[in-house]
């Protein structure tokens, strides 16, 4: 399946649903066709069984697109992943500013173990930093509803979306249409990008979350450079929330938890990707995040593709599904993290 990634919501449903979801590099996918929330942080995300298919809907997907001035102009060749032997030569990072405040000890220690797994294996396993991460999710909020509040301007009722029966006058039809149109939530967020943008408030907080933002890419980039090939990080808080909990919160709090540990490789633009690791104590599936160099998509995928077949997560048979057989979803465990 596709779907469009603003700040982890194709990495976060694959997280909760046990299945691998892919967030490419900002440029390599078109986004042609797509309504983004963001124009400057939405990628087409996949959603996918496995790390291999993940890698054939990529190599079908990305490449540049004349209708999409964003996509980049160099050739993508489509790749078959290798098999990882030697991992001598791999440095992986583990940020410790992922260790976020409603960090569940569960996927805690998931992280350490899938840590460990990586050092037993011979790879370089180092803390690094990244020390603006902390500021990330304040800045995504104030950029986000910044660029809705100028997407959804477009939605008039006059050249795009639902138009109102309202006609007593174009200004009462303008209201009415926008009214009808839009729920709280994007009314919120429109309204919000707005005061944001506001000539007296533009310095204040739009340009100052700019500047945060170019500050997150830079601590990325810096990483990087210092030698570590890929972060391991959580992609989740928890496991998937008990409807019962997920109805007390509003959505404004909801999405600042749920994209806390995904939303910054969208500031950055770079290329992340979730692998389902294990089940929980309440049978329900964890993920861990990987995220890779930009336009390094094939080494991100390969060292996915490892952990993938390290972990052995129970992939549910949808066959059996089918046929209401539940066995096959019984809270079975995987074989390296037990």
């Amino acid at each position: 399946a596709l779907g469009s990634d603003t700040g982890g919501s194709t990495r976060n449903p694959a997280a909760h649903c046990g299945v691998v979801g892919l967030k490419p590099t900002y440029g390599l996918i078109s986004r042609h066709g797509l309504i983004p929330l963001v124009n400057s942080m939405d990628v087409p995300g996949i959603l996918t069984r496995c790390v291999d298919d993940a890698a054939v809907v990529l190599g079908s997907l990305a490449g540049h697109d004349p209708k999409d001035s964003t996509t980049v102009q160099d050739n993508f060749k489509p790749f078959e992943l290798p098999i990882l032997t030697d991992l001598s030569k791999l440095s992986v990072g583990i940020p410790k500013e992922y260790h976020a405040p409603g960090l569940s000890s569960e996927i805690l220690s998931l992280w350490s173990k899938a840590a460990d797994l990586f050092k037993n294996a011979g790879a370089k396993v180092t803390e690094v930093s990244l020390p603006h991460t902390r500021y990330s999710i304040v800045c995504y909020h104030v950029l986000c509803t910044a660029e809705v509040a100028s997407n959804m301007a477009r939605f008039d009722g006059l050249e795009y979306g639902h138009r109102s029966e309202v006609n007593e006058s174009t200004e009462s039809m303008y209201a009415a249409t926008r009214r009808e149109g839009f729920n709280d939530v994007v009314r919120g967020r429109i309204l919000s990008g707005n005061y944001f943008l506001l000539k007296q408030n533009y310095e204040k907080y739009f340009v100052k979350a700019q500047k945060v933002r170019r500050l997150i890419a830079n601590d990325f980039l810096k990483v990087f450079r210092s030698g570590v090939d890929i972060l391991l990080t959580p992609t989740t808080l928890s496991d998937a929330v008990p409807y019962t909990e997920f109805i007390k919160e509003d959505n404004r709090t909801r999405s600042a938890q749920d994209d806390i540990l995904t939303q910054a490789a969208n500031m950055a633009g770079l290329p992340a990707i979730n692998v389902p690791t294990a089940l929980s104590e309440r049978g329900l599936p964890v993920g861990l995040q990987f995220i890779g160099r930009s336009f390094q998509e094939k080494q991100l995928l390969t060292v996915a593709k490892w952990f993938e077949k390290q972990v052995k997560f129970p992939v549910i048979q949808l066959e059996e599904v089918k046929r209401h057989d539940r066995s096959v979803i019984h809270h079975q465990k995987s074989a390296s993290f037990s």
